[in-house]
């Protein structure tokens, strides 16, 4: 780095320096960059189940603490390293694992609800061999998934010493799949049957937050689980969330690992798995509609009270007289985005009908909604659910979800995925609605 420095002040002093000299300067810098974002060595685990072999990339080499991180879906992402990186130079070692990448699968949730619990469970023997004093499993999302499983798995094997204290997972996600609208996800069954200590950070502008209950209700059967909200943050390893509450938590990370450490240390670790009774399926996420749908929940849509982007009030409490379009959405959620061009058009179309568009963004700040505006054409108004409970009312689970209620006040169609709003099919549907009524 001196080196780098005084090359920059030769710059500074030198007004023809050649050009050889200045590509020197970008290349020193640019390895420089290069060097900070390795981890300390990369390294390849025979799994004994299958004879397959994984990667993981190892940072630190402290025994005090030793950490198997899964990733979650699309990948490794850079502030997983960063944290990795943060938590090795605060003695402790992080064994950061791809697990789709490392098998060659797709980076999807299906992918990870797939995965063998016994690759997981391989993982947790290769990080114990050497007898690290304390070994913790962190997973975020959908990586909290094989996570789980991966701990039942182990614990199924033979009893052997080992000083694995519980996980630490970052809101995750147990949905055995995406359910139909308006229906409740289903979670996968090892919840129930898990019995390590288990610490949660749960992002309170998460889509999931509101599903927390659900988690817990099912994990507190035999494990203790200590709930952590962070307030603020939407997506904490997510680069696009660059929310102050976020990057303070990012900065923290050491601390609060450790204070997890503390409160999982409390309790005793069973080495035995409870056993599973119900039956693991790998369901498709089959409940994402394609296209506009009848709606099989409950058909009373809920009245509500929010608050538009700038401030103005807006209530709606009788459906009746006019088809009405209800969408939940999130600028973070390029479904969402792709979609908006046209709802614009649908509502030209529909401007001299008995018909309103009402458009709900899920947690975000009024401040980033009118910035989003200012780069995404919203020819309509937006209002924000600022805590998510009227989405979690609706029994929102993915982005976009979209109800269409009748003039009688009953809900009709529904789609939870991006659909083009302004085929003709979709038309002619929202105009049966209008005229039949």
């Amino acid at each position: 780095m001196q080196l780098i420095f005084s090359l920059h002040g030769y710059l500074r002093q030198s007004y023809r320096l050649p050009i050889l000299g200045i590509l020197i300067l970008f290349w020193l810098v640019a390895t420089a960059v290069a060097a900070s974002s390795k981890p300390v060595k990369e390294q390849t685990i025979p799994l004994a189940s299958s004879g397959e072999e994984i990667s993981v990339e190892v940072y630190g080499n402290s025994k005090q603490l030793r950490i198997l991180w899964i990733s979650s879906t699309p990948g490794i992402k850079p502030r997983q390293r960063q944290v990795a990186r943060s938590l090795a130079q605060n003695n402790m070692q992080v064994w950061l694992v791809d697990l789709a990448e490392s098998l060659f699968l797709p980076h999807t949730t299906q992918t990870l609800r797939g995965i063998s619990p016994a690759i997981v469970a391989d993982l947790i023997n290769s990080l114990s061999q050497d007898n690290p004093e304390q070994i913790i499993i962190i997973s975020n999302s959908y990586g909290a998934i094989p996570a789980l499983r991966g701990i039942h798995a182990w614990q199924s094997q033979p009893i052997r010493e080992t000083n694995l204290l519980g996980a630490v997972l970052f809101s995750p996600n147990f949905f055995t799949h995406i359910p139909t609208l308006g229906s409740d996800p289903g979670l996968i069954p090892e919840l129930a049957v898990t019995n390590v200590p288990v610490y949660i950070y749960q992002a309170a502008k998460n889509g999931n937050r509101w599903h927390l209950p659900a988690v817990l209700a099912e994990l507190q059967q035999h494990a203790s689980v200590y709930t952590e909200i962070l307030p603020g943050v939407t997506s904490l390893f997510y680069d696009e969330d660059q929310a102050e509450e976020t990057r303070a938590v990012l900065q923290s990370m050491p601390q609060r690992i450790n204070r997890a450490v503390t409160m999982l240390a409390r309790h005793d670790s069973p080495q035995g798995a409870i056993p599973l009774t119900a039956q693991v399926t790998h369901t498709s996420d089959s409940g994402l509609d394609s296209k506009l749908k009848p709606y099989r929940g409950n058909i009373q849509p809920r009245p509500f009270i929010l608050r538009d982007t700038a401030g103005n009030l807006f209530t709606v409490k009788d459906y009746r007289g006019r088809v009405t379009l209800v969408n939940f959405w999130a600028s973070w959620c390029p479904p969402c985005v792709e979609e908006i061009p046209s709802l614009n058009r649908l509502k030209q179309m529909m401007q001299d009908k008995a018909f309103q568009l009402v458009s709900i963004n899920y947690a975000e700040s009024p401040r980033h909604i009118r910035e989003f505006m200012h780069k995404v054409a919203v020819d309509f108004p937006v209002l924000v659910d600022p805590d998510g409970k009227l989405s979690a009312q609706w029994k929102v689970v993915a982005f976009p979800s979209t109800f269409v209620v009748g003039p009688d006040g009953d809900i009709y169609y529904g789609a939870n995925a991006a659909i083009h709003w302004d085929a003709p099919d979709v038309v002619q549907k929202l105009n049966q609605l209008v005229e039949h009524h």
